[in-house]
């Protein structure tokens, strides 16, 4: 992701991370980037006990921590009804990448998970890409938080449908004709053989 200019300034976030150093650490980033001093934390409990009375723009969690899974504190996050506290972007820091936990983070509802060490380059495109990317808010009963697709993928068979696939008033036909009237591009292994 490329850097992009972005005013943090007055930017509050709660930092939860059970390792001392990596508080620090995550810490002197976030105000090299011009937020607030980060309100840190070691353990969920302490947390959740923090969200009760203060708001906050960014929430930065370990996968793990001490007393519970982060997958935890983030569906009680989305679950607060009427609170404002429930839309706040979370980025899960972890050191443990495997699939297990990756999903776990994911389907509670962060908005991302980057894996540990961490620079202060990807973290700060990291906070740059959930501020400036909008996602629709989803909630259902099994899960609540940002839509978790990125991106919007063409149809298989690259025949637009719905009405609402159309865009701007475009008909699926003058779609499908300008798709099939581009040239078609040469991928880097047909040019390598």
């Amino acid at each position: 992701m490329a850097q992009s200019r972005l005013n943090l300034r007055g930017a509050t976030t709660l930092l939860v991370d059970s390792d001392a150093f990596t508080r620090g650490l995550i810490a002197n980033m976030v105000r090299g980037f011009g937020m607030e001093t980060p309100t840190t934390y070691d353990t969920g409990a302490a947390a959740k006990a923090h969200l009760l009375h203060h708001y906050i723009d960014l929430c930065i969690l370990e996968a793990v921590l001490p007393d519970m899974e982060c997958a935890q504190l983030i569906r009680w996050i989305r679950r607060q009804d009427k609170s404002p506290l429930r839309f706040i972007p979370i980025i899960v820091l972890t050191s443990y990448t495997q699939h297990r936990h990756v999903a776990m983070a994911r389907d509670a509802g962060a908005n991302l998970i980057v894996k540990k060490p961490v620079s202060p380059r990807v973290l700060y495109d990291r906070i740059a890409w959930v501020a400036k990317t909008s996602r629709p808010f989803i909630e259902t009963a099994k899960y609540a938080g940002p839509d978790r697709r990125f991106r919007t993928l063409e149809p298989l068979d690259g025949k637009h449908k719905r009405e609402t696939d159309f865009v701007d008033g475009e008909s699926a036909e003058n779609i499908a004709e300008q798709s099939s009237q581009a040239p078609l591009e040469p991928t880097k292994k047909a040019i390598a053989s």
